[in-house]
């Protein structure tokens, strides 16, 4: 099983990819509707979503469905039901009818908020009767019975505003679980030990690997930043990377990005921290799918690289009695969706799947007689037994439409990637939906090229920062005023670097520091908030007493700390580029100067850095001022994930200690 991309669109954007799977390979852009393939105790339980189920799963409709591995917990299915009924055959054994991919995520958050299913008897933990605990092989059995073409590892979920001592504790059981997981692909027995249960799965493994037909594996992960899922992509696949095993996997899966769906700014950050993560050489051979995002933001997010989706959103509207229109993208309640009718009383819908609103449809007056009627148990038995449609019928007709609107959408944008217009597309989207060109702006933040192709289109509405709407923006130029609001401060893309300089005002360093020390500068301000800077503090701990930092930023060169909401520098952005060769050389020359002016004053000079621009120039500022050490003296790569390596820390807080205690480096 392998994931590639076949084709980038001409404009640069979006990709079409496909991954091989044993039911059908699943052409990307792609789009899993979430279906509860067990909803009860028997095939013919599950209400609404056995109905739903019935109107989904042909290969022939779409890619593939998603099922939460840890969902039948929520109907009524016992530890005996789930044992010798569910898991002995596969889902394709108990739905004849299946024949599209079904991707497997591991519950994850199910798990997290359980006593039931904890820790497994060998590393302490109480035993249960369902012998399902909160452990990688316990999981991937469990998928592999239900016969998983793709699987999701067992992640550690983070809730907002945790500690964030716990928070990278649960990153690395993440990582620890992908890689086990890997572990088991290469050697079932694994899967087996302390695990008897999971002997009917290990034989499973054993015959799909003879067959060349073993799931394909997505590594699950979370952060709420740029930063945080950046770290956790690279430290991951540097753990693979000194492994020896044959297994692969073929993406990454980003969860937790659920309650982000309304904050664009903050799903793009967290999308971008991913796809930089990722080796360029591995690029065309590594998925991203996203959790649980899967409507309108699919054009922007193919834009930015997301390969595939996933949703249940169709469902959980149509149960509320929602109708998604599909222009405006609104979620209207049946009874109020009387005045966005056609003339003629019909759905505002010309979707060519769409079960609800075509000829064969169902009235507009029927669905809401229907699903505002409760029968009682006798008629409900009396209309099954006539073969006539029930409550759970019309609901599921509902979810139907709701989910035709989000994959039509998915093909809109798969014809514009084929087209080679997918920016285009999503720029005129942008203009129809504000939460959208707040993610378009976000992502130009961090992606000049991005902000240069749609300057250049002379989308200047849509670039960073921009008040303006379309149609005044036909009239604008680049450098009209433009500001927002981000992360609840202002910005400009105005500034210039000669808005701030250090050496020009009156600063005085503070006289009791021994240690000065470089770091690279971040997009959130002030610096002393960021991910970057706080954790590398923390680490810091007492040492920090001794220590004036300055930040080096891409703008205005070095920012001492006491200068960091200064309105220029708490209102900038800009991050220095390679090809910014005269701002390097500014930069670089501002950086010579202020070590001119104040290094005599310190008796050690650091610079830590490991992204390459900002390295180069604190490598050639220490050489030519004639003296300054750069940490870590040897990082495997120049990218943001060495920044938090604990061996790079290390060694910064032994040069500390070892300066402190009169050690010469020189």
């Amino acid at each position: 099983m392998s994931f590639r991309v076949k084709t980038v669109g001409d404009d640069g954007y979006g990709r079409l990819g496909e991954l091989q799977t044993s039911h059908g390979d699943v052409e990307t852009p792609a789009l899993f509707p979430v279906v509860n393939l067990i909803g009860g105790t028997t095939h013919e339980s599950g209400g609404v979503w056995r109905r739903m189920r019935e109107k989904l799963i042909s290969k022939d409709h779409l890619q593939g469905v998603m099922f939460q591995t840890m969902s039948f917990t929520d109907y009524g299915v016992s530890p005996e039901n789930l044992n010798e009924f569910w898991r002995p055959r596969t889902f394709y054994e108990h739905f004849e009818d299946l024949n599209a991919p079904v991707f497997i995520d591991s519950g994850g958050f199910k798990l997290m908020n359980s006593n039931t299913f904890g820790e497994a008897p060998e590393k302490g933990g109480t035993p249960n009767e369902w012998g399902l605990y909160t452990d990688p092989k316990s999981i991937l059995g469990l998928q592999l019975d239900f016969g998983a073409d793709i699987v999701a590892t067992l992640d550690y979920p983070i809730p907002p505003d945790l500690k964030e001592e716990e928070k990278v504790e649960r990153m690395e059981r993440s990582i620890d679980s992908a890689v086990e997981c890997l572990r088991i692909l290469d050697d079932p027995s694994r899967l087996e030990e302390n695990f008897e249960i999971n002997s009917r799965a290990a034989e499973r493994l054993r015959e799909r690997k003879a067959a060349g037909e073993e799931p394909s594996v997505y590594i699950a992960l979370h952060g709420h930043d740029y930063e945080t899922i950046n770290w956790y992509v690279g430290t991951f696949i540097e753990r693979v990377a000194d492994l020896e095993l044959d297994s692969s996997f073929e993406g990454f899966a980003v969860g937790s990005l659920v309650p982000l769906r309304s904050s664009m700014d903050v799903l793009v950050d967290i999308v971008q921290g991913a796809k930089d993560a990722i080796p360029e050489a591995r690029d065309d051979e590594l998925g991203l799918h996203v959790f649980g995002v899967g409507g309108k933001q699919v054009g922007l997010l193919s834009l930015l690289g997301v390969d595939s989706f996933d949703c249940s959103t169709h469902m959980q509207t149509a149960r509320y009695k929602k109708y998604t229109h599909p222009e405006s993208w609104s979620h209207y309640k049946l009874d109020e969706l009387s005045g966005e009718l056609r003339p003629d009383g019909s759905f505002p819908c010309d979707l060519p799947e769409c079960l609800l609103c075509g000829d064969d449809g169902v009235s507009y007056e029927k669905l809401l007689e229907e699903l505002n009627t409760d029968l009682t148990y006798d008629e409900r038995q009396e209309r099954k037994e006539n073969d006539e449609p029930i409550k759970s019928d019309y609901y599921a007709l509902l979810a139907r439409h709701n989910f035709e609107v989000y994959n039509e959408e998915l093909r809109r944008v798969r014809d514009a990637i084929q087209e080679g217009n997918l920016l285009d597309y999503v720029i005129g989207f942008a203009r129809e939906h504000d939460d959208i060109k707040k993610g378009l702006q976000e992502a130009q933040l961090r992606d000049k090229q991005l902000r240069n192709d749609v300057a250049a289109r002379e989308a200047y509405d849509l670039l960073p920062g921009s008040s303006l709407t379309s149609d005044q923006a036909t009239l604008s130029k680049w450098d009209a005023g433009v500001e927002k609001d981000t992360n609840s401060r202002r910005i400009s893309l105005k500034h210039h670097p000669s808005d701030f300089n250090v050496l020009t005002r009156s600063y005085e360093p503070q006289g009791d520091k021994d240690t000065l020390l470089f770091i690279p500068c971040s997009q959130k301000k002030p610096y002393s908030k960021s991910r970057t800077h706080s954790v590398l503090f923390d680490k810091l701990g007492s040492r920090s007493d001794d220590i004036q930092k300055v930040t080096i930023s891409g703008m205005y060169g070095p920012v001492p700390q006491e200068c960091e909401r200064a309105d220029p520098v708490l209102e900038y952005d800009y991050v220095l580029a390679k090809e910014d060769k005269e701002q390097i050389e500014l930069v670089t020359d501002r950086t010579v100067d202020f070590l001119e002016a104040y290094g005599e004053q310190y008796d050690t000079i650091l610079g830590y850095v490991t992204s390459k621009t900002y390295r180069q120039v604190l490598e050639n500022a220490f050489d030519r001022y004639g003296r300054g050490e750069t940490l870590p003296r040897d990082p495997k790569a120049l990218q943001l994930t060495e920044y938090f390596r604990n061996s790079n820390v290390q060694e910064l807080l032994d040069y500390l200690d070892s300066s402190a205690d009169g050690v010469t480096r020189d």
